[in-house]
């Protein structure tokens, strides 16, 4: 699984803002005697406008909320908090390099900011520049070594890279810190279905499903174990459940995305090969279909 930290970490950011965005009012007769932009005004209008941002991310109006923030950021351009807000939408949308850029632009300006470096750490794996991640992570780590999100990332990137020990303990270090955070728990049973380690990993995928059962990648992960183990079953039910759940897990390339390992991806092709499990997905897909257009009228 390959995790999103970018809701949360907007909302906390809204909490931040909210801090600084409590500066007195500039009088707006000042503005009046002077065409020469006041330097705490233009600061306070970039602060507004960032917390206007991060209310429409909160509701899902993201390109709302990128637009507001990228104003905010021309007014108040050396302003860290609003730099990292704004990577941060960019990386919510799937716009590495922008986000990459952004964060790096904010970096001389809050070097030992640990949100700062684990946003850029996130943002490196996700592009695919595994080494610069790991660095950007454990600098953040090293200042805030309880990140949920951070050690996350770290764990993934060093799965990527077929680290699997190192992935395997930032996994317990995130344990550790939510033992029921069910994602590293997940991961944890990717490593070792692709370790062969495969009574292992259907542990792990059952502990994922007993802390979220309405989560479809421990379900499709657990049923495609199970299908190769000879539960055909129990595995077809688990694998239809989780196409009911949700039928992009039905598409191999987003199992790649959620870190499946190529032993994994083996497998789980002959489980949706199956007619009961295909017949789920294509049902799914079609509900979704009819969703999308009741919604346009």
């Amino acid at each position: 699984m390959n995790w999103n930290p970018m809701k949360p970490a907007i909302a906390a950011s809204l909490l931040v803002l909210g801090t600084v965005l409590n500066i007195p009012a500039v009088s707006a007769q000042v503005l009046q005697r002077t065409t020469v932009p006041n330097p705490q005004l233009l600061e306070h209008q970039g602060l507004q406008l960032a917390g206007d941002a991060l209310r429409l991310a909160q509701f899902g109006q993201t390109e709302a909320a990128i637009g507001r923030i990228e104003l905010a950021a021309q007014l108040s351009p050396n302003n860290p908090d609003i730099l990292t807000v704004l990577g941060r939408l960019y990386l919510q949308e799937g716009e590495y390099n922008r986000a990459i850029a952004t964060f790096n632009r904010a970096r001389p300006l809050a070097p030992q900011s640990p949100d700062l470096l684990l946003s850029l750490g996130s943002a490196y794996v996700r592009q695919g520049s595994y080494f610069a991640a790991l660095d950007a992570l454990n600098r953040g780590l090293a200042i805030e070594p309880d990140s949920l999100s951070g050690l996350f990332d770290l764990g993934n990137t060093h799965l990527l890279l077929e680290n699997y020990d190192r992935a395997l303990e930032a996994y317990e270090r995130s344990l550790e810190i939510d033992a029921e955070f069910w994602p590293s728990i997940n991961n944890i049973g990717l490593l070792e279905y692709q370790r062969g380690n495969l009574d292992l990993a259907i542990d792990k995928f059952e502990a994922s499903i007993a802390i979220d059962d309405t989560a479809a990648e421990p379900l499709l992960a657990l049923a495609t174990a199970l299908y190769i183990q000879g539960e055909t079953e129990r595995a077809i039910e688990l694998g239809a459940r989780a196409m009911q759940l949700d039928f992009t897990y039905g598409n191999l390339q987003t199992l790649r995305d959620n870190l499946w390992g190529e032993a994994l991806i083996r497998d789980v092709r002959v489980l949706l090969g199956t007619e009961a499990v295909r017949d789920a997905l294509n049902q799914a897909r079609a509900d979704s279909q009819l969703q999308e257009l009741d919604g346009t009228f």
